[in-house]
């Protein structure tokens, strides 16, 4: 089994469990539940790890391809594999922020806007890259 194999087997991980992330992180603010900030720490957790792993195996597929999508990594909205690098390196500042908060949400409510703006945004770019992947694959 090659690389052009696995990397399809692995990217739906990343999008399913951080947009998750973000649902229970959101649902969590508004019903005030921890157990759902908890589940939205865990998936962002699990979310990185699975990002990781797609993009190793999405850039190994594309070095053995040619021409492959990063010999041309710019313009980067045009670009699966950069938006997809892009919104895996805002997601780790945001585990980052999250971890220095010992896994829960910002208390102030400017600083809560501010991580759900972001984080909204991660996953606009994250689907985008995705959808783009698909076109590039020919699955849409």
């Amino acid at each position: 089994m090659s690389f052009d194999e696995i990397h399809p087997l692995i990217i739906h991980f990343p999008i399913a469990l951080l947009s998750s992330g973000f649902l229970f992180d959101f649902l969590s603010y508004l019903l005030k539940k921890k157990s759902l900030e908890f589940a939205g720490w865990w998936n962002l957790i699990l979310g990185m790890v699975s990002a990781l792993c797609a993009i190793v195996t999405g850039l190994i597929a594309d070095y053995s391809s040619k021409p492959g999508l990063m010999d041309e990594p710019f313009p980067i909205q045009t670009n699966h594999g950069s938006l997809q690098i892009l919104a895996s390196c805002v997601f780790v500042a945001l585990l980052f922020w999250r971890g220095r908060l010992q896994g829960t949400l910002p208390k102030k409510p400017k600083m809560v806007l501010l991580y759900f703006s972001i984080t909204g945004i991660a996953v606009t770019i994250l689907f985008y890259g995705s959808h783009l992947g698909a076109v590039f694959a020919g699955r849409y």
